[in-house]
């Protein structure tokens, strides 16, 4: 993994990730976020949608 420092304070940013679910499927992002003042920078947003017997996974970011 990549070392991503803050652009306001330059600390090393943590890596995380967070899910939201709904009636439609989850949706995940992933983000860098710094622990010292909690600016955030995103990496990517996936929706993960289940249509009858199948998983659609859909990369947004």
């Amino acid at each position: 993994m990549k070392e991503v420092l803050c652009p306001k304070c330059g600390i090393r940013m943590e890596f995380m990730a967070e899910t939201e679910s709904n009636s439609e499927g989850r949706e995940v992002r992933y983000f860098y976020r710094c622990p010292a003042c909690g600016a955030r920078i995103n990496e990517s947003i996936m929706k993960i949608l289940k249509k009858d017997s199948s998983v659609i996974i859909k990369v947004l970011q």
